[in-house]
């Protein structure tokens, strides 16, 4: 029974947490680096005009996994212009939240709440991808995912074209780089998870096996990891198209 237990706990790990934690990491770094070069490119009013929907969207995130896993919230600014005269102030947006030790539930939030914005965003670029470029979403969708039906759509204008393109531009600059305090807060709630996946795999491993948990679980999370390879992507492409302006 041990065996299958650990079995059921490989296959949660590895499709809930290994791969788009791998796929997270890929997405997060490369974010990171697309703003610094905005950064150092244009700045802080740069960084605010390029990347301010972005910001707005992470702190957002943030907030939204906080009340879901019933954190008493102290403070918000989901966009915050830093004061120039304090060189300490130098966060453009932030989600000050406290919580209950002592609750199972309440801890394991603390991981979600981190790593929000990587969810919140990727959700927010497939959705905008979906339905202000759906002729970019159904080539995407047929390039990684062939056995999907494709949206049927209809010829859509050269304006929502441009405010697809501004709104992603926007995301992948301010949107997804996770800060050390992110990161930290994540690490508050791993334990806490551990003990609830191991809780959940003895359970399956009483009802189910652990073939038929692998199986389930990569045909119901494809849909995720083809919209976190959709934002690697994106935020490639203008790592290059930034790379390039920069060298310049």
């Amino acid at each position: 029974m041990m065996r299958t237990i650990l079995n059921v706990l490989w296959q949660l790990g590895l499709w809930l947490i290994v791969i788009p934690g791998i796929l997270g990491i890929i997405l997060v770094a490369i974010s990171r680096a697309n703003k610094r070069l905005v950064a150092m490119q244009n700045g802080l009013w740069g960084m605010i005009l390029l990347g301010g929907i972005g910001v707005i969207l992470h702190e957002l995130s943030h907030l939204i996994l906080a009340l879901l896993f019933g954190h008493h919230i102290d403070r918000v600014a989901l966009l915050h212009i830093p004061d120039r005269n304090d060189p300490s102030d130098n966060c453009l947006g932030y989600v000050n939240h406290s919580f209950n030790d002592h609750n199972l539930y309440q801890r394991c939030g603390n991981f979600f709440i981190g790593i929000a914005p990587v969810l919140g965003c990727t959700l927010a670029m497939t959705l905008l991808t979906r339905t202000l470029a759906p002729q970019v979403y159904n080539y995407c969708l047929q390039l990684f995912l062939p056995t999907m039906a494709p949206l049927p759509v209809s010829a859509g204008s050269k304006w929502q074209l441009i405010v697809w393109l501004i709104l992603m531009v926007n995301i992948a600059v301010g949107g997804f780089d996770l800060s050390s305090a992110d990161l930290q807060n994540s690490a508050h709630g791993v334990t806490a998870l551990l003990l609830i996946l191991l809780g959940l795999a003895a359970i399956l491993a009483w009802l189910s096996n652990p073939l038929m948990v692998g199986q389930w679980l990569s045909a119901h999370l494809i849909i995720a990891y083809w919209a976190l390879i959709l934002a690697i992507v994106f935020n490639l492409i203008l790592w290059l198209f930034l790379h390039l302006i920069v060298r310049r």
